[in-house]
């Protein structure tokens, strides 16, 4: 008689991957409670801005009257800057701080599929963000809503232009995340990594608001509705009878954060698959 022997699978399961990320990323104190002040943060923002233009709303000019933009009070552009900073800060911590502590190394040891685990840790942060973003989105409009009231009718979640904000946000911080984490990879040194971080999504889209020597005014446009900040702006605004100058058409702002998505992806894989971490 012939005994068959069955090999089990050692490949790690899915679950336990993402709930091992998880736990990675819900573990330090510090990511809950950044999250958790995300959104009442920029709710307060959103509730500023709109109260401000409530204020204003009886001298404004009639040409500004009728054509409001609710979006400057719901998605400021400036202070959208430091919630990007943060997402890449927090991408980049994932891939910075075990690389500091040493844990990624034991969690290639334990697990030698880096692929998967990559994928995994990728998987967590994106899905995480992009809650927190769609909570932000839904919210600070509902916020300016609510503060124009009466004052300030004709808006609504149903108002064209309003739900690519908010799936904009949401897809925004991931993408944000993403690229901190393929600068980790990069630089490998956690305060290179959040000086950089803090460069590119601070520094960057305030330098490009002028002319980048030596090109043109429309050249340095092309370069700077390439940052993802700039993608994200043309996504929100709302008002059709707004001049939009030198900022990229809808389906370009999209098509500009799959691409960074893309090739943060591509530059944090195979980096972290085959080199000595």
């Amino acid at each position: 008689m012939t005994t068959t022997w069955s090999t089990p699978d050692t490949r790690p399961r899915w679950r336990d991957l993402i709930a091992a990320e998880w736990i990675k990323l819900t573990s330090l104190r510090s990511t809950p409670i950044v999250l958790g002040l995300l959104v009442p943060l920029y709710l307060y923002f959103a509730h500023d801005g709109a109260a401000t233009t409530y204020a204003h709303w009886p001298t404004l000019a009639a040409e500004l009257k009728r054509h409001p933009d609710p979006a400057h009070d719901a998605f400021p552009f400036p202070k959208f800057l430091l919630l990007m900073a943060t997402a890449g800060t927090l991408g980049a911590m994932t891939v910075a701080g075990e690389q500091a502590s040493g844990l990624i190394r034991a969690t290639f040891i334990a697990v030698p599929a880096r692929t998967r685990i990559l994928a995994a840790k990728a998987a967590v942060l994106t899905g995480t963000l992009a809650v927190v973003g769609l909570v932000i989105g839904v919210g600070v409009w509902g916020v300016t809503l609510a503060t124009y009231g009466d004052r300030i009718p004709g808006f609504s979640y149903g108002t064209p232009g309003v739900g690519r904000a908010i799936a904009g946000t949401a897809v925004l911080l991931p993408v944000c995340g993403l690229i901190g984490m393929a600068l980790a990879a990069i630089i490998r040194n956690t305060a290179g990594t959040v000086f950089a971080v803090l460069v590119f999504f601070l520094a960057g889209p305030v330098a490009g608001k002028g002319r980048i020597p030596p090109l043109d005014a429309d050249r340095s446009a092309h370069v700077t509705n390439a940052l993802p900040g700039y993608a994200w702006g043309r996504l929100t605004v709302m008002d059709p009878g707004r001049t939009v100058e030198r900022l990229p058409s809808v389906p370009t702002a999209w098509i500009t954060l799959a691409a960074w998505a893309f090739a943060a992806l591509a530059v944090l894989l195979p980096l972290l698959r085959r080199r000595d971490v």
